[in-house]
């Protein structure tokens, strides 16, 4: 188990998340072919709504 506090967990989260965020739109636009951009996108989609679901799971558990 990790000696992660809620927190500190939180905060590594948010981080994450504002930098899956802060590529997106290069990401999206790339100049590979539409059939890889949209997998590579949905896999990139599919990690920020994860991200998000667990940073608002955190926070209810920490009763914010």
């Amino acid at each position: 188990m990790s000696n992660e506090t809620n927190e500190e967990r939180l905060s590594r989260l948010e981080q994450e998340l504002a930098e899956l965020k802060a590529v997106l739109p290069e990401h999206c636009y790339g100049t590979k072919g539409y059939v890889d951009v949209h997998h590579a996108s949905a896999s990139h989609w599919q990690k920020i709504e994860d991200l998000e679901d667990e940073i608002k799971q955190l926070k209810t558990e920490m009763g914010h």
